[in-house]
């Protein structure tokens, strides 16, 4: 991700916490979303870091982000977030 974008989410002190979540959608982009009155169906999965406690960096152009899969942004980890 570009450096300044990394620095916005990174560090502590916010009111709010910040993450990133990155969602894998499919290659054809009419397959991403299905909507309706009734549901909203995204296709794939998203998945949630915290930079809160990320380093600074010294790139100037970007930098590589590692989220672990076992961080999937669904309902309960929403949730989780949401009690930080």
């Amino acid at each position: 991700m570009k450096t300044k974008n990394y620095d916005d989410l990174r560090g502590e002190g916010f009111l709010v916490p910040r993450i990133l979540v990155v969602v894998t959608v499919p290659v054809a982009a009419q397959e991403w979303l299905s909507q309706s009155e009734e549901e909203m169906i995204l296709r794939h999965c998203g998945y949630w870091v915290s930079l809160r406690e990320a380093p600074a960096t010294e790139n100037t152009h970007s930098v590589t982000v590692d989220i672990p899969r076992r961080n999937v942004f669904d309902v309960e980890a929403l949730r989780r977030l949401m009690e930080m």
